[in-house]
């Protein structure tokens, strides 16, 4: 975890290496500290009362994706914004909860964090 004063807390699921470091450091340049996760079980251990975001990969291993994690976060969480990213997978209607942005890899920064203002917009709202 990347601890920063008074930073909002971002999780990071992604079982690639180099594209988990790509995205924390795209969050951490918005000022997030930023705790990183390699699967769906990770993620939900590490979803404490601090994270207010989360950034999903669809594939990666173990019994949950991240459509169907994306699905549980907003399910226990509506405080929590959360944006999905793929490079291989593109979610059809229904998918993903109607608030949920999606991403397509590789992304250019701007498309991405016009998907955090997006699913931020969304995350106020619900509360």
């Amino acid at each position: 975890m990347t601890d920063a004063p008074n930073a909002k807390t971002a999780l990071v699921v992604e079982d690639e290496m180099l594209f988990r470091l790509e995205v924390r450091d795209l969050l951490e340049a918005e000022g997030y500290a930023v705790v990183e996760a390699g699967n769906a079980a990770q993620a939900l251990e590490r979803l404490d009362d601090k994270v207010v975001l989360v950034v999903t990969d669809v594939r990666m291993p173990g019994s949950m994706d991240g459509l169907a994690l994306a699905r549980e976060v907003t399910r226990r969480r509506t405080d929590v914004a959360v944006v999905v990213v793929s490079a291989q997978i593109t979610p059809r209607p229904g998918d993903l909860p109607d608030h949920v942005p999606f991403v397509e890899r590789p992304f250019l920064e701007k498309g991405f964090r016009a998907a955090l203002d997006r699913a931020e917009a969304a995350r106020t709202t619900r509360r």
